[in-house]
């Protein structure tokens, strides 16, 4: 499938493969979310190769309009540079060959994986000789609404189908363009296979659409909002059927007196610098006093040539060769920066690091470098998150990194899933009981 001239990307609403304008009405909405969970009701019944050659065919047609979808993402980059958004926003937009080529392969890894719905996962006989299981099956319609990362539509679309939910999948206006050329694509794929509307991409910033899809709770079982806290919020409290959110990704990396200084430098670097506008890089840097003095030069010195900016605390002042150093303020504690900016605390001990992380933790991502098995240990026992990692950069918390091929969010509030969302996690759990014509005495 190769999208021609004539085919080229509009400015208006993406829905069901037709074009309409902001002028749809209320009914028109719910229609978008009636077909959804008409289209779900298929969907179970999907066998697997059907299913795995729709993913496939996913991917070999974003492969083959490479050069479309790079042509309609060039539009948002230059309306975002013309908008002043930062370096670090604009890079989460940039589909270019590597981030195509890469969103295929997840889909293909998708593809590839041991199926989840309709699995058995336990299964015990009781006394009354009825054969108990529980077996994994669909949410249904999931609503979800992101920004910035166009990739966001094919992870979501592909995950989707894995797990045979039907997906609405609303963007920001950032990556417009973007987001109705790969709804296209994923349409086109799947429509041999499945209805069509199983997937569906509202590509506006239409805020009225968006509140009537919050309120079809007939139609729409779960919303999974993806982006800054106004967003969140905003669904939090217009949204009349469950919520699970990806919250802030405000991330900390605490290096231990015991950390091996070997391992320090390429840790931070890596979680703070390879890209600073990503959920899962660290916004704060908590170093123990008594490893400071020997680290501190270069540790200013590297990330400084990174172009980071540093905000850090008293003692860190105090002890730093490098007066140039902005100091920290309390909002610098509370901030996601999405930005080549990090602020550094120091502490001398564990405990009051993990205090830190305790207050102003976002249940993302933590970090501990250390080569105490003691410290170590008291580090995942004590810090909530929905990922803690171990002399490991945070930017590991990704699904595609931790075999989930890709991910619909990392959620961080825990009902109905804690960390990164696979196939997996858009699943529920039912009991199937088989009996021989047995009554309850």
């Amino acid at each position: 499938m190769m999208f021609g001239k004539a085919e080229e990307v509009s400015s208006a609403f993406l829905f069901l493969g037709y074009w309409y304008d902001s002028s749809m009405n209320k009914e028109a909405i719910e229609n978008i979310a009636k077909q959804a969970k008409d289209s779900s009701k298929s969907l179970m019944g999907l066998s697997h190769e059907d299913r795995k050659s729709a993913l496939r065919n996913i991917a070999n047609n974003i492969r083959s309009n490479s050069d479309y979808i790079k042509s309609a993402n060039e539009k948002d980059v230059d309306a975002a540079r013309h908008s002043g958004l930062s370096p670090a926003l604009i890079d989460r937009l940039v589909l270019d060959d590597d981030r195509i080529e890469a969103m295929a392969k997840g889909v293909e890894e998708i593809a590839d994986q041991e199926e989840v719905v309709g699995k058995i996962i336990s299964e015990h006989t009781n006394e009354a000789g009825l054969l108990i299981q529980r077996q994994r099956v669909p949410l249904g319609v999931i609503l979800m609404i992101f920004e910035s990362r166009p990739n966001v539509v094919i992870d979501c679309a592909a995950l989707a189908l894995k797990s045979s939910n039907a997906i609405i999948l609303k963007g920001g206006k950032e990556a417009k363009y973007s987001n109705e050329i790969l709804g296209r694509i994923v349409q086109e794929s799947i429509r041999k296979y499945i209805p069509e509307t199983t997937v569906q991409v509202l590509a506006s910033d239409d805020r009225t659409a968006v509140q009537t899809l919050l309120s079809a709770k007939d139609y729409i079982d779960v919303v999974i909002p993806r982006g800054g806290e106004r967003l969140i919020h905003y669904v939090y409290d217009n949204a009349k059927m469950p919520v699970i959110a990806h919250f802030l990704g405000l991330c900390h990396m605490y290096i231990d007196k015991d950390a091996n200084k070997d391992w320090i430098l390429p840790l931070v670097l890596n979680a703070k610098t390879q890209r600073t506008g990503v959920c899962n890089a660290i916004e704060t840097l908590i170093v123990h006093e008594d490893i400071l003095p020997s680290i501190e030069k270069e540790l200013v010195s590297a990330l400084k040539e990174k172009g980071c900016e540093l905000r850090v605390d008293e003692r860190f002042m105090e002890l730093a060769t490098d007066q140039d150093l902005r100091g920290a303020s309390q909002a610098d504690w509370e901030t996601e920066y999405l930005d080549n900016i990090l602020s550094i605390k120091t502490v001398s001990s564990l405990q009051e690091a993990i205090d830190h992380i305790q207050i102003y933790g976002s249940f993302h991502t933590e970090c501990i470098i250390s080569d105490n098995e003691i410290a170590c240990e008291k580090f995942r026992k004590e810090v909530d998150a929905s990922c803690i990692m171990v002399n490991a950069s945070t930017r590991f918390n990704d699904g595609g990194q931790l075999g989930l091929g890709a991910e619909l969010g990392i959620s961080t509030t825990k009902l109905h899933a804690y960390g990164p969302m696979g196939a997996e996690e858009m699943t529920t759990l039912r009991f199937v009981v088989t009996g021989k014509g047995n009554i309850r005495a």
